[in-house]
């Protein structure tokens, strides 16, 4: 943009940019620029770089064309019912916001705040149904807080540029991701010999459409709760991806046709070993991991590498392979971990018979088939289209799969439909479901509170029946 203005002043007359200038959107934040080659300023549509020499007004809508930043020590907020619609660089380019310093993104139940590409980039042939039209919220080694209240994030994932910090030291190690790869919709992080205060919260808020992970954490104090997860991953990608050294709680989320899992956990990465607890509970899962093609991958909840934690009241309907303890050198820290009280709803046989991964060996977990971690009994289970939950507007008795063996070719592989209209995962009023979860656990952290001391959050506490939603 900057170069496109340079040309403009020397080649435009006066009267040509004030004529340019009319044309812009009228519900668009248009700043005033100066511009050192012209004695008076010229407008530019859009905004990008520093967050903080721009004034986000509540309900406003603003262009982003280049990528935004919050400096290192710096706090921006964006208030309730903004946009920002990310626009498509001249070259291509995918636009994020990095996160230096902390960054609070604060929608109301009311004025939620939207992050999404153009129009122009959702009705291209660029958009495939799985995002990366635009970057991400990108969460650095120095940056403080991270707060997501009441927001969509939709189609993001876009492709990591070299000069990103994506793919520099700023996300740990020699960067997360190399230049070319698809980003996150969001990432934070949390290396071994960085900061390690600070939170990361995100709620009330939907994360849609992503081509990999939907969010990376590499660390750090976390608390995830009441959001909506939507098509995530393209042939691969957790909802969440949760790595070494970060400690939290996961309730009351929906996960609605992801490509692998829904919540993992792995002590892997570039945080501090012997830390990532994280518990499990409350969360609705349906129609996910199918898109993976690998046949021991695709669990709705799964823990690994001496990742540990409390796994209940959790409902997975439909989906691929059920709580997942993975065995072999990769298990997770079998000791602290605490499970039970899971439901578990599949239409077919072929669902039914890895609600505990056994019957593929490359998909092996450690439940029912180490004496360390048994069945419990407490989970409800049962044969194809038994223990119907029982949605107010969502039938799971269609759903087919033809099984794990030929997972590569089953049109599931290819499946990336959203939630459909008007479904309700509420349940009814005689769901069997609504009773019999269990309450008797302890929370990762009792409160999340913010560095400035200005928001504390608080886990929900779990319910007494089975996943994300009871009666209306």
């Amino acid at each position: 943009m900057k170069n496109l203005k340079n040309i403009l002043a020397i080649v435009l007359s006066a009267t040509v940019l004030l004529s340019l200038a009319s044309c812009s959107d009228d519900n668009s934040v248009s700043p005033v620029i100066d511009d050192p080659g012209d004695d008076d300023p010229i407008e530019e549509t859009g905004i990008s770089g520093d967050m903080t020499e721009i004034t986000f007004e509540e309900g406003e809508f603003y262009e982003v064309t280049g990528d935004l930043f919050v400096p290192e020590g710096e706090l921006v907020t964006i208030p309730a019912g903004v946009t920002l619609e990310f626009q498509e660089g001249d070259a291509g380019e995918a636009w994020f916001i990095e996160v230096f310093g902390s960054l609070y993104i604060l929608g109301e139940e009311g004025a939620r705040v939207t992050l999404t590409a153009s129009d122009d980039l959702i009705n291209s042939s660029k958009n495939n149904g799985i995002g990366q039209l635009w970057g991400g919220v990108i969460g650095t080694i120095t940056t403080g807080d991270l707060v997501i209240q009441y927001t969509d994030i939709l189609h993001a994932g876009g492709t990591t540029r070299e000069e990103n910090a994506m793919a520099q030291p700023a996300t740990g190690g020699g960067g997360e991701l190399d230049a070319g790869d698809a980003s996150y919709a969001i990432y934070f992080v949390r290396e071994d010999g960085e900061r390690q205060d600070g939170i990361f919260v995100l709620q009330n808020s939907r994360i849609a459409f992503t081509p990999d992970d939907g969010i990376r954490i590499n660390g750090g104090k976390t608390l995830m709760t009441n959001n909506t997860f939507e098509v995530i991953g393209g042939t691969g990608g957790d909802v969440v991806n949760i790595k070494a050294a970060t400690s939290g709680d996961f309730a009351f989320n929906l996960c609605y046709n992801v490509a692998t899992n829904c919540l993992k956990t792995a002590d892997t990465g570039p945080g501090e070993r012997g830390r990532a607890h994280t518990n499990f509970y409350n969360n609705t899962i349906l129609n996910s991991g199918f898109r993976r093609a690998e046949p021991g991958r695709g669990a709705g909840l799964n823990y690994e590498s001496d990742g540990y934690g409390d796994v209940y009241n959790n409902l997975q309907v439909n989906v691929r392979f059920g709580l997942r303890l993975v065995a072999g050198e990769s298990e997770p820290d079998v000791s602290r971990i605490n499970y039970g009280y899971n439901w578990y709803y599949g239409s077919v046989q072929t669902i039914v018979d890895e609600f505990y991964p056994s019957t593929n060996t490359s998909s092996v977990g450690l439940i029912g088939n180490d004496p360390r971690t048994p069945i419990p009994a407490t989970d409800v289970t049962g044969d194809p289209g038994e223990n119907d939950p029982l949605f107010v507007n969502f039938d799971p008795s269609g759903f087919e799969f033809s099984g794990n063996s030929t997972i590569s070719t089953d049109p599931l592989r290819n499946n990336i439909e959203p939630i459909p209209a008007g479904a309700d995962f509420h349940l009814q009023p005689d769901s069997p479901a609504l009773t019999g979860a269990f309450t008797g656990f302890d929370f990762v952290h009792d409160t999340y509170t913010t560095l400035d001391g200005s928001l504390t959050f608080t886990p929900p506490a779990p319910a007494e029946y089975f996943g994300a939603f009871g009666t209306n």
